[in-house]
């Protein structure tokens, strides 16, 4: 269970890097508006949560807290859920972001190390 809290602190560490990361390129100086920018970065926060989780379980990362594949399904699958849920995708969406989630999150590091901040 201790485990399990670490993985989502270091996700949801993850999560606010890509978010502000995401907020000085979207400036609401240029432009845009605040609903926008606000979703733009709940956009990439849920990016942030899918490496983190990924980060947090993979066994060939160098931060990991436990190697374990359910675990990163489980983060993978809960990252994208959110983000089809925040764009307002109909239920099939919603379920497909699920399941695209949860393949990226098998497939762990073998994707996730040439993803460049």
């Amino acid at each position: 269970m201790r485990d399990s809290i670490k993985a989502f602190v270091l996700a949801a560490l993850f999560a606010l890097i890509c978010g502000f990361a995401a907020l000085l390129h979207a400036a609401p100086w240029t432009g845009g508006s605040w609903q926008s920018l606000l979703r733009w970065f709940a956009s990439a926060c849920c990016f942030g949560f899918l490496l983190g989780g990924i980060l947090a379980f993979d066994p060939e990362s160098d931060i990991k807290i436990k190697a374990s594949f359910i675990g990163r399904v489980s983060f993978g699958a809960a990252a994208l859920m959110m983000l089809a849920v925040l764009w307002h995708s109909p239920l099939e969406g919603i379920a497909l972001a699920g399941l695209l989630g949860a393949v990226l999150g098998y497939f762990g590091m073998l994707w996730a190390k040439y993803v460049d901040f």
